[in-house]
């Protein structure tokens, strides 16, 4: 049990007719003391008799995107044979304290309260631990019947409509260009067996049904590899505002290559490292590293795409960046030959587009007019 303002002022007010009537030996001063203090058991008395409650949560959902919706979910079930009063819920999601009033569960029953969460910055927030209480009718005393664990709720980064990074190859089924290099090891079709022809490539199953000689035609793909580079260099950036713009324009660009089906690569500047498979496996891993990536100092920035270029045909790569400086366009310059395109987007209102090169550029002040930009170059 503890006291709450109104308890504790009460518990001062007792304290101080106490102290006056010794000094004065006042009949009204004393029978003012005993009324506060008679006020004060009666509220400990009355929350120490309440049937005990205990509380759950669950996330509904437990990962969104800014600025969608989210809540906390509460079910308090009264465990007692006693009809309960309205209950007191108290959440927390970081330094925000959340609070409801769940209504009387009866006895062996349960109620329900719904928990509006704030979603306006994305990040990993723990939402918890939850605190059923009660009061007692004055509001002087409080009880905390049960504390639920907390839960983890994952807000992502805004994802703007934008179409996949421009790349240097024209994909065609299976990866495959029109006019294909043989002797790969991805199977493309069938063919007659010509002399000379490996006979372990014989397609034996298609010889014992058609009585011909045939032969699997492998060939080398020309599938495009994507990769979204994002500067995590603080300098980089105008203000925070620029640097979640530019978080927001990753996570499209990642978006659209793993809905486009293609093998895909995040990086940082700072030196984090994570994939996605044209299956999709890797998007949330992704996805959850946006969730909380944040700008450093001490980031080399830009300047590092180099060590990441590995000289491997067919990796198209997408840049997201603010402000970077002569020694980071320096770097990209240099490293633009090691790649089959690169599309560099910029978020900031204090500088203007990098000229590179071979390179496609686009700027804007906000993520959202980056990706617009992108949607009129692009469709």
């Amino acid at each position: 049990m503890r006291l709450s303002s109104h308890g504790y002022a009460a518990l001062t007010t007792a304290v101080a007719l106490g102290l006056l009537g010794l000094v004065t030996n006042a009949p009204v001063v004393w029978a003012l003391m005993a009324a506060v203090t008679a006020m004060l058991l009666l509220a400990a008395v009355w929350v120490a008799a309440l049937p005990t409650a205990i509380g759950s949560q669950s996330l509904s959902p437990a990962a969104v995107e800014v600025g969608q919706p989210a809540a906390s979910i509460v079910t308090v079930r009264n465990t007692g044979t006693r009809r309960t009063v309205p209950l007191a819920v108290t959440n927390r999601i970081g330094s925000t304290t959340l609070q409801a009033l769940a209504d009387p569960p009866p006895p062996g029953g349960a109620s329900v309260v719904r928990m509006p969460l704030p979603t306006d910055r994305r990040g990993l927030y723990q939402v918890g631990p939850i605190e059923v209480g009660a009061t007692d009718p004055f509001g002087l005393a409080s009880r905390a019947t049960h504390r639920a664990a907390s839960l983890l709720l994952t807000v992502h980064p805004r994802i703007h409509a934008m179409g996949v990074l421009p790349t240097g190859l024209r994909r065609e089924l299976e990866g495959v260009g029109s006019r294909p290099q043989e002797g790969g090891i991805v199977f493309h079709s069938l063919r007659e067996y010509e002399p000379g022809d490996d006979l372990r490539l014989i397609h034996w199953r298609s010889v014992a049904k058609t009585g011909e000689l045939v032969v699997r035609r492998n060939v080398v793909t020309t599938e495009p590899r994507l990769m979204i580079v994002l500067d995590t260099r603080a300098s980089s950036y105008d203000d925070r505002d620029a640097f979640e713009g530019a978080v927001e324009i990753a996570a499209s660009l990642t978006q659209a290559g793993c809905d486009s089906h293609y093998p895909l690569s995040f990086r940082t500047t700072g030196g984090i490292l994570a994939e996605a498979s044209p299956g999709g496996e890797g998007r949330a891993e992704i996805m959850q590293l946006l969730a909380q990536i944040q700008p450093s100092a001490s980031d080399p920035g830009l300047v590092s795409i180099l060590s990441m270029a590995d000289r491997t045909d067919g990796v198209s790569v997408g840049l997201v960046t603010g402000r970077p400086d002569a020694t980071a366009t320096d770097g990209i310059t240099r490293a633009r030959a090691r790649f089959d395109a690169i599309t560099v987007l910029q978020v900031g209102t204090s500088h203007r587009p990098l000229p590179i090169d071979g390179a496609i550029t686009l700027f804007g002040p906000t993520g959202e007019e980056v990706a617009a930009q992108w949607r009129r170059r692009f469709g």
